[in-house]
């Protein structure tokens, strides 16, 4: 295994990245041709705590796709010529329960409510949301399978995907582009959360009326809630004054209903979703670069050319053959499959 020396943290000003985050609109792109040409994001690597009866689970979702099932002790993998979900067996998985992680995987439009039942007939909890990206705004079915990875289902009869999309949390959305943008190439398909429009439409929700996924809303307040007016001089003033000034002071924390900011990003025909972080995730010790759960992704360069890019990066990065694995900002891993002799690089 080679690996790479770790950076200290990038500077502010430094990431080659939009100046206002993702705001400026979508197909925004850096100037500069991205160091790593990723083709597409081809698969998953999640953890499991019993491997049979997560592919007891997951069996009647692929089957609607041509691949094939390998299992060894400690690990599960479903792969089509193009795709691959893995598991790997873990006591106590990692999987993020109650955020906004998740997969979403593609199927039949004539079999979704048909699957989706046969789930819920065998005890497993079923939700229909709806999420703001444009092809998401019908309520599709949500799941999770026996270790809690969350699982999306997607109506769709369209080229043959496994894989429709993957979603990940962040903190900060500027150091976390500079890996997943600036470096890996993502193209900004859409985003939520920073227009006015946004902003009314979470009004919707607050009100019982929308069934949209519960990591794109939230109703906590911000500082400017807490403000009151100086009856005398209309400044606003924190609560904590409210005797002073003679105003009254908020009886407890308002409730504000607000989007979550979320982006989303395309590889070819492939896309990931950055959401806004829904709460503080412990992340692991940050000298750890190869871990799950973790994306991969198919790059048209030699691992030598993707190594040569990387290596000017603050990027932490390592590399196990002809797969180099990475680390972005917040916590979130990713693999970059280089081509082998066969044809697919395996790593």
């Amino acid at each position: 295994m080679t690996k790479a020396s770790t950076h200290p943290p990038l500077p502010l000003g430094e990431a080659g990245r939009r100046p206002a985050g993702p705001r400026t609109g979508e197909g925004w792109r850096p100037n500069e041709p991205a160091p790593v040409q990723v083709q597409r994001l081809s698969g998953i690597v999640l953890e499991a705590a019993d491997l049979a009866a997560t592919r007891a689970f997951y069996e009647p979702i692929f089957t609607h796709h041509s691949g094939t099932w390998e299992q060894s002790a400690n690990r599960l993998l479903f792969s089509t010529p193009t795709e691959s979900v893995e598991f790997v067996r873990h006591a106590r998985p990692r999987t993020y329960q109650g955020g906004g992680y998740h997969q979403a995987y593609r199927v039949p439009a004539a079999k979704l409510k048909q699957l989706a039942q046969s789930y819920a007939s065998a005890g497993s909890a079923l939700e229909w949301w709806r999420e703001d990206h444009p092809d998401e705004r019908v309520p599709s079915p949500y799941l999770e399978d026996p270790s809690g990875n969350r699982v999306q289902l997607v109506a769709s009869d369209q080229n043959g995907r496994l894989i429709d999309h993957v979603a990940v949390e962040v903190y900060e959305f500027d150091y976390c582009e500079y890996l997943w943008v600036t470096t890996l190439g993502g193209n900004v398909q859409y985003y939520h959360g920073w227009r006015r429009e946004d902003q009314i439409e979470a009004k919707q929700w607050a009100s019982g009326d929308d069934p949209c996924a519960p990591w794109t809303r939230k109703d906590n307040p911000s500082y400017r809630d807490f403000l009151i007016v100086d009856p005398v001089t209309g400044e606003e003033r924190p609560a904590r004054f409210a005797g002073e000034v003679g105003a009254e002071r908020p009886s407890g924390p308002p409730k504000v209903p607000r989007p979550n900011g979320q982006v989303f990003y395309t590889y070819g025909d492939s896309r990931l979703a950055l959401i806004s972080a829904t709460r503080v995730w412990q992340e692991q010790p940050e000298e750890i670069v190869k871990s799950t759960p973790r994306l991969v992704f198919d790059v048209a360069q030699d691992a030598d050319a993707v190594a040569e890019a990387l290596a000017p990066t603050p990027i932490p990065w390592e590399r196990e053959g002809n797969t180099i694995y990475v680390r972005d900002a917040d916590g979130n891993f990713a693999e970059l499959r280089s081509p082998s002799p066969s044809g697919r690089g395996q790593g």
